[in-house]
């Protein structure tokens, strides 16, 4: 976690006869986990989105499991992309999936079985950076039951596109979810008044949030701020090296 937001995970296990971890591996571990949470953040900030080719990459791919978890079905794509995330082990195919998946699948569960308000609301939507490089993104969903068969938990696996890589740029230059709804009007092309309407907020308010977010970014007005948070991961690999400034 870096502040309330989780920026990526890890699983610890210990193998069968040996002991559980202690109070003192635990507190090691609460003590490690922000500096991860803020590194990874960071990373974010750094990382470059790479283009789909041409050649068809970017179509999305989808799993299909059954309730136990074991995968009924998938296409061709999906496979790519799961063998973009991890090596896939001879038994992928009953269930051996990346850790990504099962995220999904488990955020999706709590979406069905809601104990909150937000877990009502929430959407089981994950953005992963693969071992190649660029951003997968990862959305879960229900099949409807029928009298024969119970729902089937299905995975959708496409690459992010520039859109979401926007958001987790807002996401890791810390902005709060107000500023992330200005940003979002500024690169629709909403101008200061029309931000007010939409949000029920003074002009003046819209300029205090703009000079807040323009200082997170460290840009100075609207033209860099969508530069920086929507082009500049496509920017590198767009413009060839010697074109650069």
């Amino acid at each position: 976690m870096a502040g309330r937001k989780r920026w990526g995970g890890i699983e610890l296990t210990r193998e069968s006869g040996d002991p559980d971890f202690d109070a003192r591996e635990v507190g090691l571990l609460r003590r490690v986990a922000p500096h991860l949470g803020a590194g990874l953040r960071a990373s974010t900030l750094l990382s470059e989105a790479p283009l789909a080719e041409a050649n068809g990459d970017g179509a999305p791919g989808v799993l299909v499991l059954d309730h136990r978890g074991r995968l009924v079905q998938h296409t061709r794509a999906a496979k790519l992309y799961l063998e973009e995330m991890d090596d896939l082990g001879p038994g992928w195919q009953e269930g051996d999936l990346p850790v990504a998946v099962w995220m999904v699948v488990g955020a999706l569960r709590t979406a069905l079985e809601p104990r909150t308000d937000r877990d009502l609301a929430r959407v089981p939507l994950l953005c992963i950076k693969a071992r190649t490089g660029r951003w997968l993104t990862l959305q879960g969903a229900l099949t409807e039951a029928t009298p024969e068969s119970p729902s089937q938990r299905m995975v959708f696996i496409e690459p992010t596109g520039p859109k979401q890589i926007a958001w987790l740029k807002t996401a890791a230059y810390g902005l709060s979810a107000r500023e992330r709804e200005i940003v979002d009007l500024v690169l629709g092309g909403a101008s200061r008044k029309q931000i007010a309407a939409t949000l029920y907020i003074t002009e003046y308010t819209v300029q205090d949030h703009l000079s807040n977010i323009f200082d997170k970014v460290e840009v100075r007005g609207r033209e860099a701020l969508i530069k920086r948070l929507f082009f500049d991961n496509l920017y590198p690999r767009i413009i060839p090296p010697q074109l650069r400034q």
